[in-house]
């Protein structure tokens, strides 16, 4: 016997309360579709700034080392004396 590659969902958990999908109208059925595509994209924004976040990491620690090899050596910070009387 071939399983449903497609299984059909017969309820749905909203805001604490379960609803049988055959109840639902159109205009909810499309609600409920808009959510799931919103955090499957709130999903993939989520995968997409850890993914920035690890590779800005790894520039920033390239960047130090290039320095250090390099030998560039930081301004000094300029203190100027401006008590000097006239």
């Amino acid at each position: 016997m071939e399983q449903d590659s497609n299984p059909q969902i017969e309820a749905v958990n909203f805001d604490g309360d379960r609803y049988a999908v055959a109840d639902l109208t159109p205009r909810v059925l499309e609600g409920f579709n808009m959510l799931v595509r919103l955090q499957q994209d709130v999903q993939e924004q989520a995968y997409q700034l850890k993914k920035s976040q690890g590779a800005q990491t790894s520039v920033s620690a390239e960047i130090k080392s290039m320095i250090n090899e390099d030998k560039i050596k930081p301004l000094e910070d300029i203190v100027i004396d401006d008590t000097s009387t006239e």
